[in-house]
């Protein structure tokens, strides 16, 4: 007979295409949390679209999950390199500019969404270095905070691009929708800052992009 304290031990496991919709309600409630406004851009259809950009752009995609279905997330990229200033990046985000621009269940997303959206890509595009691995994506669910899996989703991932021999992981958030402070006392450093348009647009407050890099050597 299975011990029922194990049933639900949650389960970390590569990403499979079924786990779409799952993933995107988790970046929606993500977003719903934290942004005032936020039906305008992170309705789920839109927020797929989101989702799938950095699908695109990821070689490491790992999910964690338990008997409710998927409670966590980590998308990221080992290998490679993304040049500072460099392309790739903007298309890939091709994916959600059809809702941005078709609308979504017949409401359009204003030009002025558009316009902070691409002034903060541009801007990540110009201020993240130069690295062999980056954290693209990590979500954990609100509900399941506070237990360690959201280090446990990184050290995975720190495990893998050591054992591939990066040198060094970037990734880009912010201070009013992120928990930015886990990256710091998780061994992040931050190497840059600068205005985010959109978030301090949907914040309704002013919002601070930041970069950080964990050096692997």
């Amino acid at each position: 007979m299975n011990d029922p304290s194990t049933q639900d031990e949650p389960q970390f496991r590569e990403y499979k295409q079924g786990d779409l919709d799952e993933c995107t309600r988790l970046a929606w409630e993500a977003w719903a949390a934290d942004s005032l406004e936020p039906a305008e851009i992170v309705e789920p259809r839109v927020m797929e679209g989101y989702v799938r950009s950095f699908l695109v752009r990821s070689n490491w995609k790992v999910v964690v999950s338990d008997s409710q279905g998927v409670i966590g997330l980590l998308f990221g990229r080992i290998g490679g390199s993304k040049p500072k200033g460099g392309g790739g990046s903007l298309v890939n985000e091709l994916g959600m500019i059809p809702q941005f621009l078709f609308g979504v269940n017949g409401q359009h997303v204003s030009p002025v969404v558009l316009l902070h959206f691409f002034l903060t890509e541009f801007k990540v595009l110009v201020n993240v270095p130069r690295s062999d691995a980056e954290i693209n994506l990590i979500i954990v669910d609100s509900k399941h905070r506070g237990k360690g899996l959201g280090k446990k989703l990184m050290d995975r991932f720190i495990a893998a691009a050591k054992e591939a021999g990066c040198r060094l992981v970037t990734l880009y958030t912010d201070d009013q929708m992120s928990n930015w402070k886990f990256y710091e006392i998780y061994g992040f450093r931050k190497v840059g800052t600068f205005h985010d348009s959109l978030t301090s647009y949907f914040a309704e407050k002013k919002a601070t992009g930041i970069v950080y890099t964990l050096d692997l050597k």
